[in-house]
C-alpha cells in the first residue's frame, strides 16, 4: 500500500468514526481530517467535498461485501456457486464485534445517502452487478432471485433493527434457503438429464428412419 493509499484508507476509517459516533449528519470533511490525524488540505487531496466522501464510505462498504462474496466461493464457476456465497455472506455472523459495527455503520451511511440519487447510484450499480451475476449462476432465475431478496430483506431488518430474528430463527431460516437451492440444482440437473436422454434417443430413432 502506497503512502497516498494509506492517507485514504485512514480518512476513510476516521469518517467512519464520526459516523458512528455522532451520526452521518455530523460528518464533514473537518471532523473527519481530525478523526484521521490529518489536514484540512490532506483530506482535500483525496476528497475535494463532503459529497466524495460519503460516495467513497458507500464503495468501501460494497467493496466489503464483494470481499465477502469471494471469500465464501463466488468466483468457483460451478453452478449455483455466486447464488450460495450471496446468502453465506449476507448471514454471516450478525453478533460478533465485527458484524455489529458493519451494520451500525450501514445504517448510518444508507440513511445518509437514502435521499440523494447521485450519492446513492454506487451502490444502485452493485446491486445491479449482483443481480446479474445471480441471473447467471446456472440456477433458475426465479430462485436466485428469492434468495437475493430474502437475504436483502434480512440486511435490511438487522440494519434498520425492524423485527430481527433471533439467532435460532436466523440459522432456521438459512438453512431453508440453502435446501431451497439444493432442491433448484437437482430439479436443473435432472431436466438436463432427461433433455440429454431425449435428444440421444431422437438421434438414434433418426438414424434408424435414414440408414447410411
Amino acid at each position: 500500500m502506497t503512502r497516498a493509499e494509506d492517507t485514504r484508507e485512514r480518512i476513510l476509517f476516521g469518517a467512519e468514526e464520526v459516523v458512528l459516533r455522532d451520526g452521518v449528519a455530523h460528518l464533514t470533511l473537518e471532523a473527519a481530517a481530525n478523526e484521521a490525524g490529518i489536514s484540512k488540505g490532506g483530506i482535500l487531496y483525496h476528497f475535494g467535498t463532503r459529497a466524495a466522501l460519503v460516495a467513497a464510505m458507500v464503495e468501501r462498504l460494497s467493496s466489503r461485501f464483494d470481499e465477502d462474496l469471494e471469500r465464501e466461493g463466488s468466483g468457483s464457476g460451478q453452478p449455483g456457486a455466486f447464488t450460495r456465497a450471496y446468502l453465506e455472506a449476507s448471514f454471516g455472523p450478525s453478533s460478533d464485534a465485527t458484524g455489529s459495527r458493519e451494520l451500525r455503520l450501514g445504517a448510518a451511511v444508507i440513511a445518509g445517502v437514502a435521499a440523494d440519487n447521485e450519492l446513492l447510484a454506487p451502490l444502485r450499480e452493485r446491486f445491479a452487478a449482483w443481480q446479474h451475476a445471480l441471473v447467471a449462476d446456472g440456477v433458475a432465475p426465479a430462485s436466485a432471485s428469492l434468495i437475493r431478496l430474502a437475504a436483502d430483506g434480512l440486511w435490511f431488518t438487522e440494519l434498520l433493527n425492524l423485527a430481527p430474528l433471533d439467532e435460532e430463527l436466523r440459522s432456521s431460516v438459512r438453512d431453508e434457503l440453502l435446501a431451497h437451492l439444493e432442491a433448484t440444482l437437482r430439479s436443473r440437473k435432472v431436466t438436463a438429464s432427461s433433455k440429454a436422454r431425449d435428444g440421444l434417443a431422437a438421434r438414434r430413432t433418426s438414424g434408424k428412419r435414414n440408414p447410411s
